[in-house]
């Protein structure tokens, strides 16, 4: 991802920097309680899906080999995070 990208649309960007760090520190408040840690990753997917959809609608570049590609990324952190949670 350039850089000039991120300066073309920062309002995308810091929202989905928000959303990793939301994520981030909600997962380490709930370090104690697995169960809320596996919610939050499940959250965090799907939110990174819905922000990449949108970032590529907004785009006009939204196809679908594109959604593929971001929904087994969503997938792969997904099954990666919650497969090391007790």
């Amino acid at each position: 991802m350039p850089l000039r990208e991120i300066k073309k649309h920062p309002f995308q960007f810091a929202l989905l920097f928000l959303i990793f760090l939301i994520s981030g520190v909600f997962f380490f408040v709930f370090s104690f309680d697995p169960h809320s840690q596996r919610r939050i990753v499940y959250a965090t997917a799907a939110s990174y899906f819905l922000w990449s959809l949108y970032h590529h609608y907004r785009r006009g570049d939204l196809h679908l080999s594109l959604v593929i590609e971001y929904l087994l990324m969503a997938l792969f952190g997904l099954i990666l995070l919650s497969s090391t949670l007790l």
